[in-house]
């Protein structure tokens, strides 16, 4: 028989093409890249041996018989090794790679080793193939169950694809599906369609291009700007330390003045001084173990263990040293972040968990080290549960409402109230506001709580008619990031329609948004809803800063001043709160003491000239049934 070797030789030529180019960058030292490697070298060396075995089987009587022999077994010990790396190969993508160490890898090995014995076997009996006299080389009886015990593997591949195709992204799981694709139709084309054409292993090659090109690009885990591997180069390493169950070593720097440097001495001069210091770390890390976090983040990730200590002193001092960059000296502050292996489990999105927690501790301003502790990972476990809580509360609406009496020291009747959420986790128990409220808005979940908080206060306006009890508004708090959303005047005046509410009945209580409302996005929202009667409370004024020039910009009536400005005047520790209320009456703004605890504050407050008092005094926090039955007592006692 004389064959075809045209797809061979390309297909031979475009796997060592690939090779190469895979070598010559950088790849992560993971199993699955190993696997790879491993896949595509013996599948080069099954192309060639397919293609110098049927040559020597066409000029058969001109070569010794011991010699064909010996390359055709090579060939079918080929195929049955890359066929079974390759399975391995999917293990790994699947993250069922703990299989291979398990008793049933075993059996999984058995048509493996059936292909082995027959090949080796074949020049004696004759199984795989045989020479005729005259035609020379010919299929032997049980040539097609070589086919068929490589299917198995093909199927078994298809089986754990299936089963396990949550652990595989939806690219990665296409890219999969062409491969067995292209696996089947080359095997099917050369076995029954053209027999005198070698197809298989072009098919193949065809086949690892993809898986190439979508799962195994080096190019895909490299950061462009500094050559270190990326954050998915990160995720992906960290993914197989974790799941090999052995030890490593876990360190973050972060350069906490990066952002400030590049203000101060520019993008350039920065960016050429971080390349010094990356040179720095590179020489002091293994260089295949070094990931870039973020812009002023980097973790050395590795299973070789060194003196932590010993190594944040050192690049302390180097760092602190710092760059001369065209005369000028650059440094670079530096938090170092480590994670005893100790401290950590196999649970990536755990230690995920961690690492981001510590991470916000560095941008809080925290300075020195931090070396993870069980205090640090018990409350990053309470950020996560709280996270997952409210996930989980948002996504049911069970987020509760509770209600703050607001009363008039005139009529010394209730005549607002402040709506505030609460939520009730099984698993967490009661979870105080500032901290789901903190964590919505570090998530962003914040926009989905404040719609859903306003939809239930409408809903609460439309079935118990306040306004019939004296409640004239109901205060309902919206964050700066609701209202930076374009849109959202329009969607809270839809739920508002939608239960038959009127805004005249809505006042809304902001942080200051001046300084960050640059696209006027806040202003305009703010302006859309008092357009329709809603009213803003600038809340919580005496907290923090306030510039009273950016309050008056805003469509604000009414102010808030906090406890802490109310306690303060009362302990005498400040004086400042009758010059404050004097302000703002100037102003002609409605004026909120919050804070007020006893009837001697209260008597003292009603006299200063203020609108309305809250606080512990006339009513703590109530659920709806039993607000509703405040209401309803006020309106019998009066």
């Amino acid at each position: 028989m004389k064959w075809n070797f045209d797809f061979e030789l390309s297909a031979l030529a475009f796997e060592v093409l690939l090779l190469v180019f895979y070598f010559a960058k950088r790849h992560l030292p993971t199993k699955k890249n190993r696997y790879f490697i491993l896949a595509m070298g013996a599948g080069c060396i099954c192309t060639a041996m397919d293609m110098v075995s049927g040559l020597l089987d066409t000029y058969w009587k001109a070569i010794p018989l011991e010699l064909i022999h010996v390359v055709n077994v090579i060939y079918f010990l080929a195929l049955a090794t890359d066929v079974l790396l390759l399975f391995i190969y999917i293990l790994s993508i699947t993250d069922q790679l703990d299989v291979v160490k398990t008793p049933l890898f075993g059996v999984y090995c058995v048509p493996y080793l059936i292909m082995v014995i027959m090949a080796i076997a074949t020049p004696y009996t004759g199984a795989l193939y045989y020479f005729d006299s005259v035609k020379g080389y010919m299929h032997g009886p049980t040539f097609l169950t070589n086919y068929i015990l490589n299917t198995f593997y093909l199927i078994l591949a298809i089986v754990y694809v299936v089963v396990y195709r949550s652990h595989i992204s939806k690219m990665h799981l296409y890219s999969i599906v062409i491969l067995m694709v292209l696996l089947a139709v080359g095997a099917v084309l050369q076995a029954f369609f053209f027999p005198w054409v070698l197809l298989t292993n072009a098919f193949s090659a065809y086949a690892m291009c993809i898986m190439y090109l979508s799962l195994q690009n080096p190019d895909l885990y490299v950061d462009k700007e500094t050559g270190l591997f990326n954050r998915d180069g990160y995720a992906e390493y960290l993914k197989e330390l974790t799941g090999s169950g052995s030890e490593y070593t876990f360190m973050v720097i972060c350069l906490d003045n990066y952002r400030s440097v590049k203000t101060v001495f520019g993008e350039d001069k920065a960016c050429r001084a971080l390349k010094q210091a990356i040179e720095y770390v590179r020489k002091s890390y293994s260089d295949e173990h070094i990931f870039r976090y973020s812009e002023d983040t980097y973790i050395v990730l590795t299973p070789v263990k060194y003196d932590v200590n010993k190594s944040m002193e050192s690049g302390r001092k180097r760092l602190d040293s710092g760059f001369v960059i065209d005369g000028e000296h650059i440094r670079f502050s530096v938090v170092f972040i480590v994670l005893p292996y100790e401290m950590l489990d196999n649970n990536i999105k755990r230690t995920q968990s961690i690492l981001d927690y510590a991470l916000k501790s560095v941008d809080s301003g925290l300075k020195g080290n931090i070396i993870v502790d069980e205090e640090l990972i018990t409350s990053s476990k309470r950020r996560n549960d709280i996270e997952i809580a409210l996930e989980k509360s948002i996504e049911k609406k069970s987020v509760q409402i509770y209600f703050m009496p607001i009363f008039s020291p005139i009529t010394e009747k209730m005549e607002r109230v402040e709506v505030l959420a609460r939520i009730f986790d099984r698993n967490v128990g009661f979870i105080p506001p500032r901290e789901f409220i903190a964590e919505a808005e570090k998530n962003g979940s914040i926009i989905s709580l404040g719609r859903h908080i306003f939809e239930k206060t409408c809903e609460f306006i439309k079935e118990q008619e306040p306004d019939m009890y004296g409640v004239g508004r109901i205060s309902v708090n919206l964050s700066v990031m609701q209202l930076m959303q374009e849109g959202m005047a329009e969607e809270f005046i839809g739920i508002s329609d939608k239960n038959g509410v009127s805004m005249e009945k809505i006042s809304f209580d902001i942080a200051e948004v001046i300084d960050t409302d640059k696209d006027g996005i806040a202003e305009s929202n703010m302006k859309k809803l008092a357009a329709v009667g809603a009213e803003f409370a600038l809340n919580g004024y005496g907290s923090g800063y306030s510039s009273l020039e950016n309050i008056m910009k805003l469509p604000i009536s009414m102010v808030k001043i906090d406890r802490t400005l109310v306690i303060s005047y009362f302990e005498k520790d400040s004086m400042l709160l009758p010059d404050v209320i004097e302000m703002f009456r100037n102003q002609k703004l409605k004026i909120v003491l919050v804070g007020v605890e006893t009837k001697d504050m209260a008597r003292r407050l009603s006299v200063m000239g203020c609108d309305y008092l809250q606080g512990y005094f006339y009513s703590r926090t109530l659920p709806a049934r039993d607000f509703v039955a405040l209401m309803k007592k006020s309106v019998n006692k009066y």
